[in-house]
């Protein structure tokens, strides 16, 4: 399979308690409490997410970024046997 010119959208930031790493940020939707990355944009920003989000920000005063990522190269490959 050929991934060049694929993207992920995800929504990042630091750890809320202090230990200086950035993340995944997790959100509650139709499948429950999972990490904010999505193939598509429009999946990524719906109103409910950024206010959840937002609601993370104002309680703990950490920045959340929505960012995109851009396939480099396959690190592993896993195929059927």
């Amino acid at each position: 399979m050929n991934y060049e010119g694929f993207e992920l959208f995800a929504w990042i930031g630091e750890d809320e308690l202090g230990s200086g790493e950035v993340g995944l940020k997790q959100a509650s939707c139709p499948a429950g409490m999972i990490p904010m990355a999505m193939v598509k944009l429009s999946k990524a920003d719906q109103g409910y997410i950024r206010e959840q989000l937002q609601a993370q920000v104002n309680r703990y005063g950490k920045p959340i970024s929505l960012i995109r990522l851009r396939f480099v190269e396959e690190l592993i490959r896993l195929d059927p046997q």
